[in-house]
């Protein structure tokens, strides 16, 4: 734990998830949390940012203390700095597609029972994660359904032109974890859920779009043996990122690393 109780945050990524989490940090001093550093890799968008909290090279991460790195900027940064970060502090990535790489996996676990840290997996727009987490043996059958307007959706990993786009298509029908690669700033919802529930390669992934829909829609389908689980999420969305989702990734970071009186739940 940092000084005086205060769990001393830093933040990787500082757009609209990051700014507004670094916000909320900040309007509730009496959470126990601090921010002490602010990382992104485009430098303009600290601008307005304390200079004391820029951080300009990632790898002096460690000279600020901090005991919760979080990502909010791209599953790359878990592939690079993930291992690095895990050797002396804790660490939360909201890219969870980064998860679909198995070596990667591999070694994030390796390194948190080496260096006895820990690595945290943000529910972001997941609801029912806890009954797929619990359930995770039981279930025969996990299927995802997202739906999105093109615009909604980061197609250049996928070399897909979003603007051509006119009617009702599906971009991925398989395995989830094909799609993690293929669109990995916009189905972390999908690895999320099949990390929780019967992993990567047993859970069914469908990506739709159509430039007529202004909401985005997730929707989980889990079967087993005398249980069926299906819930559904529509919210408005702005970029590749949903409504609800920076305030869910803070409440997340609060749960790890609040301090502050009170009842919590977890």
């Amino acid at each position: 734990m940092g000084k005086n109780d205060v769990t001393r945050i830093g933040l990787i990524g500082y757009g609209q998830i990051g700014a507004a989490v670094h916000g909320l940090i900040d309007a509730n001093p009496a959470g126990g949390m601090e921010v002490v550093f602010i990382h992104d890799q485009d430098p303009s968008r600290l601008a307005d940012v304390e200079s004391d909290l820029a951080l300009e090279d990632l790898g002096d991460f460690d000279s600020r203390s901090p005991d919760l790195v979080v990502e909010m900027a791209h599953p790359a940064v878990t592939r690079e700095w993930g291992a690095a970060i895990l050797q002396k502090t804790n660490y939360m990535f909201i890219s969870v597609t980064a998860l679909a790489d198995a070596e990667l996996e591999s070694l994030l676990e390796e390194t948190t029972r080496e260096y006895g840290t820990r690595a945290f997996v943000p529910h972001g727009g997941v609801v029912g994660m806890d009954a797929l987490l619990e359930n995770r043996d039981v279930w025969e059958s996990v299927d995802v359904v997202m739906k999105k307007n093109p615009k909604n959706v980061d197609c250049a990993a996928a070399g897909i032109d979003a603007d051509s786009i006119t009617e009702e298509t599906c971009l991925y029908d398989g395995p989830t974890r094909g799609i993690c690669p293929k669109f990995p700033r916009n189905v972390n919802t999908h690895a999320a859920i099949a990390y929780a529930g019967i992993g990567f390669d047993r859970t069914h992934s469908l990506l739709l779009v159509n430039p007529e829909w202004s909401d985005a829609t997730i929707a989980i389908h889990a079967r087993g043996p005398g249980l069926d689980l299906h819930v559904e999420r529509v919210e408005g969305i702005t970029g590749v990122t949903g409504a609800s989702t920076p305030v869910s990734i803070y409440n997340t970071v609060q749960m790890i690393g609040s301090t502050g009186p009170g009842i919590h739940l977890r």
